[in-house]
Formats: structure tokens, C-alpha cells, sequence
């Protein structure tokens, strides 16, 4: 299966998590706690098991369900999908240990191009499960590493059949077997066709750290803009990035500002910029220039929503589509 390039998809889930920092002592001592924050869950999402369920993020093995149908079909209760090189699909396979009351897809290492790599490595393995009850529809899924007793990864995606389309919920945890990030994400239509609004909060306890996102996107063709407002708390003080962003063709625009513990540190800007080029970063307050390390960890937190909404939906993405919702 190979990966289509990554695009902006209907609504953004964006996460952030850090590890313990040491006292601040000034807006240094504070980028060095979010620039902490921004790595983890850059880690987190890049690790082996959580990448390879990118794979899924375009397409799933699994039939989309008829109105009305079980999500998993009965006659692949207990069964496990697996892939083969030389038909580039997943089919049935003659494997034991899925779960009885679900379907397990296994999972393998990535090629650099988003593909599954051949020959095929199996790295783990998805089990999905349909959790739906009456006047919900939900599905579960729970990752595992081989031979791995704790999941690195486990949600729960439902939608009320009393809600209007595409308004859902998801709830779970996503682990790289050290670091762990807690989300909760709510979504629902805007008031155009193509506009959404979402509300993700991740919480990680073991890092005192509470993240806070409200977004509204909308999604055109060939074009993509979003007005987000991101909150992070964490031991060391906060961070907030809030303005708007734009994507048309290849060209990315930003007009944002960074607050440090609530007040205004830099400005974010830049139009019609070639994709593989940056935003400019710029002081506020009086300072002349940020330094190496100030500027590095900055546009580390400008790039956080997409790489996490491109990381999240993913680990989501086979769910999501079982449900038919776009995550």
C-alpha cells in the first residue's frame, strides 16, 4: 500500500507533552521546556509501531460497513489479516491468537516512500473490535508489539446516531513504551461545507502538562486554512501559539504570535512561501534577535500542529474509517 503525500484532512488533532524541566529563569529556560514538550511527542509518533499505523490513514482491509451492519463482519471474528509482497494486498492468513470477538491486522516496518516495506517485517499488530451499542456507533482499536503484554496505543472513536454527521468523539492513549500521551478530541461540522471546528485536550500527568487546542479549518480544493488557538501548560510555565495558517498548492502562509507565560514573545508571518522554506520569526518586546537555539525550538512549535495532526490521524485512521468519519 503506498502512501499519498500528505495533505491537510478535515479536522486537525494536534497533541503536545513534556518531560520534567528544571526552574526557569527567563524565556530561555522556558523555549527549553517547550522545545522538550514539542520532541517528545515528535518521538512518540515517530516510533516504529505507532508510524506503521499510518498505513491505514488512506485506506483500511476491511470492507466499509453497510448502514446498519456490524463495523467487524462475523466471518472475521477471530481471524488475522496479513500482507504479502507479491500482491501488495492483506488476505486472510492462516495465523492464530486473534481475538475472538474482533479482527487483528498486522503490522510492518515503513519504507522511506510511506509503503509497506518488502520484505514484509511484522512489528506488531491492530486489533479492532466494534464497540457500538445501541443509538452509537464505536470502534476500538489496541496496538501491541510482538509478544507485548501492555498496548502502545488504544482508543475508542464513537458517533451518536442523534448527532449530525461527522460529529465524533475519540478517546484514548498513544505510547512509545516510555513516554504516553492521553487525548480526548471532540469534532464537529462548521458552518460552511467544507469548515470543521475541533477542541483536543492531552493531558500527561507524569509530566505535569495540560494542552488546550480550539480550531477552525476549512478545506478547498487545493487549499487549506485554519484559525487555532493552542495552550500548553507544562512544569516549566506555558506557551500559547494562536493566529491563522494557510496552505494552497505549494505554497504555506502564517500570521501567528507565540506567547510565553502570557506574554507576547514573536511573531509568526510569511505568504505564499515554497513548501520546503520556513516562516519568519520575529522578536517582540524590545529584543533585538532571537539566538540558534530560541529560533530552533520556535519553528519546532510552529510545525507541531501538522506533524501531530498528520501523527494522530493516523494512529486513528483505520477506526476512523470502519466509523466512516474523517479524523
Amino acid at each position: 500500500m503506498k502512501m499519498e503525500p500528505i495533505r491537510p484532512i478535515t479536522w486537525i488533532v494536534l497533541a503536545l507533552t513534556a518531560a520534567g524541566c528544571g526552574e526557569s529563569t527567563g524565556p530561555l529556560a522556558d523555549l527549553s521546556g517547550l522545545g522538550t514538550s514539542v520532541a517528545v511527542v515528535n518521538t512518540v509518533f515517530a516510533s516504529p509501531l505507532v508510524h506503521s499505523l499510518d498505513v491505514f490513514r488512506f485506506g483500511v482491509p476491511l470492507a466499509a460497513p453497510a448502514a446498519g451492519a456490524p463495523l467487524i463482519p462475523d466471518s472475521l471474528l477471530g481471524k488475522t489479516l496479513a500482507f504479502t509482497c507479491a500482491s501488495q494486498r492483506y488476505a486472510e492468513s492462516g495465523d492464530s491468537g486473534a481475538p475472538a470477538t474482533g479482527v487483528r491486522v498486522v503490522l510492518y516496518q515503513r519504507a522511506p516512500d510511506g509503503s509497506i516495506a518488502c520484505p514484509a517485517t511484522a512489528i506488531g499488530q491492530l486489533d479492532l473490535f466494534d464497540a457500538s451499542a445501541p443509538g452509537t456507533t464505536a470502534v476500538r482499536g489496541v496496538a501491541t508489539a510482538p509478544g507485548g503484554a501492555a498496548p502502545l496505543v488504544d482508543y475508542t472513536i464513537s458517533h451518536s446516531a442523534a448527532d449530525p454527521e461527522n460529529v465524533a468523539s475519540a478517546t484514548g492513549f498513544v505510547s512509545d513504551g516510555q513516554q504516553r500521551l492521553d487525548f480526548q478530541v471532540t469534532g464537529e461540522p462548521g458552518s460552511g461545507l467544507h469548515n470543521t471546528i475541533a477542541t483536543v485536550q492531552l493531558d500527561d500527568s507524569a509530566a505535569d502538562l495540560h494542552a488546550v487546542l480550539h480550531h477552525a479549518a476549512e478545506m478547498g480544493v487545493d487549499t487549506y486554512g485554519d484559525d487555532l488557538d493552542l495552550s500548553v501548560q507544562h512544569a516549566a510555565g506555558s506557551a500559547e501559539l494562536k493566529g491563522s495558517v494557510g496552505w494552497a498548492n505549494t505554497l504555506r502562509s502564517w500570521d501567528e504570535i507565540v506567547l510565553v507565560n502570557d506574554a507576547p514573545f514573536a511573531k509568526v508571518g510569511g505568504s505564499f512561501v515554497p513548501e520546503n522554506e520556513g516562516p519568519s520569526i520575529s522578536p517582540i518586546g524590545g529584543r533585538p534577535f532571537f539566538t540558534d537555539e530560541e529560533r530552533r525550538v520556535l519553528l519546532d512549535f510552529v510545525g507541531a500542529p501538522n506533524s501531530i495532526r498528520a501523527g494522530l490521524a493516523g494512529v486513528l485512521g483505520a477506526g476512523a474509517r470502519l466509523v466512516r468519519i474523517a479524523l
